[in-house]
């Protein structure tokens, strides 16, 4: 056990921030402090937003134990697709499987719901530092590629956060701001986040040209986007979540246009990426976005950039820019499947009811 402990106390405090963000985990749990949870399991779900895991255990802080007998506790950890990259299974953590839990503490008092990637079972440990990176493409590979033809390829997100406003919010936007309620936030119903907040989250994108059509495809909330490039709009989504849209090609950029959304409470921004900073920022009718999409010269980064305008809630368009890194196309994309449950973790506080346990 003692050399156990002396493992634990290298692992850093940011390798227990979860990548695959759904929430402002600082706002839910205090990232500065760390706690172990010794126990068994008694349930997992490895899911998205969320995985969700219940112990039966004890507490503590320095190797001194905080409760005298086992509690439980309820632990949120990283989407499936983040899991899943730390070598983690829906069959990695049975029922009655002793554990211990590397886990940022609630900064409700009392409050034994926790955030932790970090599992320690039997001599194999699981953490986000033990991901193997994604692997490079070389740029012999590409060398052939010419045209829009080197847009073509799977990219990795780092994210994009912040925790201030960034948008030029005119006085309604402010106000919807400002009352910001999380129990609202469409992130508890599974409502996927939208463009162009959706490439700040932390996952892999996919780009496609097929039959005269660019595929665009986004990890989170599994997104896909076909377009033509002859100029026909077409709506990716039926309900108009994503307007209308239409493609065409300027030299090696491919360019993406689109109008006629349906409002949505974060339209604009969600609250956990870089254009909500802290709050989801909603979107009218009257929203618009164009889209660039260009790479690098040496065809290792790619280059988003994008113009959002929505007379309801900014003074003026916002222009901004986001690069994603070039994996190798065989790297695995995992399935996303945003679940009920793991989705409203994302408001959760003590007044709520416990996980369920099973199916």
């Amino acid at each position: 056990m003692k050399l156990l402990l002396k493992i634990l106390a290298l692992i850093s405090l940011s390798s227990l921030v979860p990548v695959q963000a759904h929430h402002s985990f600082s706002l839910h749990f205090d990232m500065s402090r760390q706690i172990e949870i010794r126990g068994t399991v008694v349930d997992f779900k490895l899911r998205s937003p969320h995985a969700s895991m219940v112990v039966d255990g004890i507490s503590y802080i320095d190797g001194e134990p905080q409760e005298a007998t086992a509690q439980r506790w309820e632990i949120e950890s990283s989407a499936a697709a983040g899991l899943r990259r730390m070598g983690i299974s829906q069959d990695s953590f049975q029922s009655g499987d002793e554990i211990t839990i590397m886990a940022n503490p609630n900064r409700e008092p009392g409050y034994r719901f926790v955030n932790s990637s970090t599992f320690i079972k039997g001599e194999k440990r699981f953490s986000r530092a033990d991901s193997a990176p994604y692997e490079n493409v070389s740029s012999g590979e590409l060398a052939q590629l010419t045209g829009i033809d080197r847009l073509a390829g799977r990219w990795s997100s780092p994210g994009g956060f912040g925790s201030g406003m960034i948008l030029p919010l005119n006085e309604k936007g402010r106000e919807a701001w400002d009352s910001y309620d999380a129990k609202l936030s469409p992130a508890n119903t599974c409502e996927p986040m939208n463009f162009p907040d959706m490439f700040n989250a932390p996952y892999l994108f996919d780009l496609r040209l097929e039959d005269e059509a660019a595929v665009l495809y986004n990890q989170a909330w599994e997104v896909t986007r076909r377009v033509p490039l002859n100029g026909k709009l077409v709506r990716p989504r039926l309900d108009g979540l994503f307007g209308v849209v239409r493609a065409s090609v300027e030299g090696e950029t491919l360019v993406l246009e689109s109008g006629g959304y349906i409002p949505s409470r974060w339209g604009l921004g969600s609250a956990t990426q870089k254009l909500g900073g802290g709050a989801d920022m909603p979107g009218s009718a009257r929203k618009t976005l164009t889209e660039r999409f260009s790479v690098s010269e040496d065809g290792q980064t790619l280059i988003y950039e994008y113009t959002l305008k929505d007379p309801i809630y900014l003074s003026q368009p916002y222009i901004g820019r986001h690069e994603l890194a070039r994996i190798a196309d065989d790297t695995p994309m995992y399935e996303y499947k945003c679940e009920l449950e793991a989705a409203s973790m994302f408001s959760r506080n003590s007044n709520d009811e416990s996980l369920i346990i099973g199916d």
